[in-house]
């Protein structure tokens, strides 16, 4: 009888990498050549456009522990590590677009690849990820001498948010969460007001994220109120457009069309309603519409009949105003 054929051992793998989304980084190894000893060059490519590459020639028991459930080369300098940088982020990306992302060799071979869904995939995988384009920091307003507010993750990537509030010109201190949702995409933070910090006329709170990238300012006056209702708004939106334009050209320009393309709905919404108040005060300056309940309009006519003198000729309904430039 023949004795049973011994088992073929299965072939030891070259290369092979996996997403760690713990970490937020593509982690795999790739071994050149058995028979030489020179490293590996890995790229990392996103729709065919390689964005980032890197040697392959860390320890892979660096990585073990997050590279379980791959089996280990043979080799033991052959591990690499890959994040997404910055730069490769564009306008096209999406929260709704498929990314193709692949790692391959230099020569072209395939190690990985993967189907990201859209910026939350991106975001998690990016190396440092924009805080702008990740939160979304909303005020609630003032209550019980301090200021409350969320911060909304953007596209539900879980990362959490280490931002910074700043009053005036003061210290810059870290802005404490209280409290977060389940999912850990909404989280609520409250921000004391010392009365000996503010002062008299307009105060500005500022929340900017831990490289100094701001990402939303909270006007506060004190003191007597001359301007009316909506002369305020004008002010506060003249405020937050300033804001907006200080935030985008204070960007580190490698993601700046991706900024602007998040911007931009914003930019619009804030520009249309100051257009909105700007033609109502103009009406009451022309018409002469004033915002007092107690104030009765007459024409100028009428105004020169009751001081007794005479009448002057009321303007002609056609006669166009100039208006002032201001």
């Amino acid at each position: 009888m023949k004795s049973p054929a011994a088992p073929t051992p299965a072939a030891i793998p070259m290369r092979d990498a996996r997403i760690d989304w713990t970490k937020g980084r593509v982690i795999g190894f790739s071994v050149a050549d058995r028979q030489s000893d020179a490293f590996e060059v890995v790229q990392l490519h996103l729709d065919g456009q390689c964005v980032v590459s890197g040697v392959a020639n860390r320890s892979v028991f660096e990585l073990a522990r997050d590279l379980a459930g791959l089996e280990l080369p043979a080799r033991e300098h052959s591990a690499f590590e890959l994040q997404i940088p910055v730069r490769g982020l564009h306008s096209g990306m999406t929260s709704d677009s498929v990314v193709h992302l692949e790692v391959k060799t230099a020569q072209g071979d395939l190690i990985f690849d993967y189907y990201l869904a859209g910026l939350r995939d991106l975001l998690r995988l990016t190396d440092v990820p924009p805080s702008d384009l990740l939160y979304d920091v909303r005020f609630r307003g003032l209550s019980d001498g301090a200021l409350h507010g969320t911060v909304i993750d953007r596209h539900r990537t879980g990362i959490r948010p280490q931002l910074f509030a700043t009053l005036n010109h003061q210290t810059p201190e870290p802005l404490a969460l209280y409290e977060s949702s389940a999912d850990g995409t909404v989280h609520h933070f409250s921000i004391a007001l010392r009365a000996d910090r503010l002062v008299d006329g307009a105060n500005v709170l500022r929340v900017a994220a831990i490289d100094g990238q701001p990402l939303a300012a909270y006007p506060i006056s004190l003191g007597a109120q001359q301007e009316a209702s909506t002369e305020r708004r004008i002010v506060a939106l003249e405020a937050e457009l300033a804001f907006l334009k200080k935030m985008v050209l204070s960007q580190n320009l490698d993601a700046l069309p991706a900024r602007l393309t998040l911007l931009k709905g914003e930019i619009i919404g804030i520009c249309s309603e100051m257009m909105t108040l700007q033609r109502v005060n103009f009406e009451r300056e022309v018409f002469g519409v004033r915002n007092d309940a107690n104030h009765v309009h007459r024409l100028p006519v009428q105004a020169a009949e009751s001081e007794g003198g005479p009448a002057s000729p009321a303007p002609a309904a056609h006669a166009p105003r100039k208006a002032r430039a201001s």
